[in-house]
């Protein structure tokens, strides 16, 4: 996503603003306790009632200061020890689908949560394995089972370098050489233009 405000035409940006994320009421709420759980016999929310709403509602009671936001324990230090032993073989795709862009809108809020510096440096140790992987020459099933690790963020730039790897290789083996290329180049009259010179 490219702001904090979400991207109204993205069904990525939807799916992440819908991450539930753990947070507890400051202050008491009438009437929607059974809308934000359906099992709860309470219509009214307590004063420091832990919830887990999605981001696209946290944001808006947060700014209100309705909620203090807890930091969820995908992005916790146990998560933290977990990519600093071995970033490529954590299941972010499990923990949090839309892992870069929950961060990026919970950072947006400021609120005490340091998730851009460990955002960063968790893409950062996966980048490199991912596109040397994406440029690799692996069997079906490793690639099955290197996608279901990723990120949704991550699938789609895995997906990306993939893609280009085979426009790369179709063009080295089955295209002509540039060289040949430019010798080919027609006149708007017709004829050959002597490139060789």
């Amino acid at each position: 996503m490219a702001d904090g405000a979400g991207d109204y035409f993205s069904i990525d940006a939807v799916l992440a603003e819908e991450t539930a994320i753990p947070c507890a009421f400051q202050c008491g709420a009438q009437g929607i306790g059974r809308a934000l759980d359906a099992s709860s016999g309470l219509e009214d929310v307590k004063p420091g009632a832990a919830v887990d709403l999605p981001v696209w509602l946290l944001v808006e009671l947060a700014k209100r200061d309705m909620i203090a936001v807890k930091q969820p324990k995908w992005y916790g230090e146990r998560m933290r020890r977990k990519i600093q032993a071995g970033a490529g073989v954590e299941n972010l795709r499990l923990r949090c689908p839309y892992f870069y862009d929950v961060a990026l809108l919970l950072h947006s809020m400021e609120r005490g949560l340091p998730l851009a510096e460990f955002a960063m440096q968790t893409f950062q140790a996966r980048y490199k394995e991912l596109l040397i992987k994406a440029h690799s020459n692996q069997t079906p099933q490793e690639m099955t089972r290197l996608e279901s690790l990723l990120s949704s963020e991550e699938a789609a730039l895995f997906e990306a370098g993939r893609i280009s790897m085979s426009a790369f290789s179709r063009w080295r083996f089955g295209g002509r050489p540039l060289a040949q290329r430019g010798a080919l180049k027609r006149r708007l009259d017709g004829g050959r233009v002597n490139t060789q010179g």
